[in-house]
């Protein structure tokens, strides 16, 4: 078909006028994803209304979709949901309350729910990287079996999994570091990003900030004796003796329950907040683009959707720059 017909030209009017309301429901339907979910989302929209059509060869381009929902995100429509982030703060503050406590007084389902809270903000993870999705996906069906996680010790031999909280807690401070393989996401539902590489911490809130140190604590309790159950147990689970991982849903309530314990409101809190919070925490420690898009497994600018301003810090920045004028 000729790309300069009648018919061509009113089907690219179509597609423009099409465009328009496209991008304005996808800006509130889908207010958390990136620019470029945006546009595949469109484009999919777009091919399954005109699928007899050949976009490529009508010349359609992509650019103005592109820079349409660009202003939409800065614009912010009504119906978009600011996500808040779980600051660095919120954590050590939950964690001094824990300690205070003492593991031996938390049920298991906080224990669970707390390692999964700190690896999350440790390795900005999403918590449906962490729990199970309530998706029928192949994405988070079983995240984290024991058999993905190889604990290190000061000596870089390979540390055995705890087999009782007794021995968990005797050999916690010979626990160095540990790697963990990168449950299905989403953004992958092959598993195929590298491995997270987790550092341990023994005695103080070093202990409880730690997801090396939580994650061996949980496994003494929870122990996996047979070699076989190292494939299907899993570690964020819903009791000692069950295979049944935890939801986002139950996530999401604990952290509430945490955050209420602790003086702190929930509000807000969803299950990016910890990859916001802790993309944030990066940058304010001092940490460059690349290495925050390495941790965070980001390969375009998308890590910009979650950058946050810090009153404080450009407080200080606002300081130094009016210092230096004298």
């Amino acid at each position: 078909m000729p790309v300069g017909s009648e018919f061509s030209r009113k089907v690219r009017h179509e597609i423009e006028n099409t465009l328009i309301h496209s991008v304005c429901w996808f800006a509130r339907s889908f207010a958390s994803s990136t620019v470029g979910s945006y546009i595949g989302h469109v484009k999919g929209l777009l091919a399954k209304w005109h699928g007899f059509i050949d976009l490529e060869d009508e010349g359609f381009t992509w650019s103005r979709l592109n820079k349409a929902i660009r202003i939409l995100k800065r614009t912010r429509p009504a119906m978009t949901k600011q996500k808040r982030p779980f600051t660095f703060k919120m954590l050590a503050k939950i964690a001094s309350r824990l300690r205070l406590k003492g593991r031996a007084n938390l049920s298991f389902s906080i224990k669970v729910s707390w390692a999964a809270m700190v690896l999350a903000f440790n390795q900005l993870l999403r918590g449906n990287e962490v729990a199970q999705a309530q998706t029928m996906t192949f994405a988070n069906r079983l995240p984290m079996v024991h058999s993905h996680i190889v604990h290190y010790g000061v000596d870089g031999k390979v540390l055995q999994h705890p087999v009782s909280p007794a021995d968990a807690r005797a050999r916690l401070c010979s626990l160095a570091s540990s790697k963990l393989r990168m449950p299905p996401s989403k953004a992958d539902p092959e598993g195929h990003n590298l491995p997270l590489y987790l550092v341990g911490g023994c005695g103080g809130l070093s202990e409880w900030l730690s997801p090396a140190s939580q994650i061996f604590l949980l496994q003494g309790d929870s122990p996996v004796l047979q070699v076989a159950s190292r494939h299907h147990s899993i570690i964020f689970r819903v009791s000692p003796t069950s295979v049944k991982a935890i939801t986002t849903n139950s996530l999401q309530h604990a952290a509430a329950r945490l955050c209420r314990d602790a003086k702190i409101n929930p509000d807000g809190i969803g299950t990016h907040a910890y990859r916001i919070g802790g993309m944030n925490h990066l940058m304010e420690s001092g940490a460059t683009i690349p290495q925050i898009m390495c941790i965070g497994r980001w390969s375009s600018d998308a890590w910009k959707l979650y950058a946050r301003r810090n009153r404080s810090k450009l407080m200080s920045w606002s300081r130094k720059l009016t210092h230096s004028l004298h």
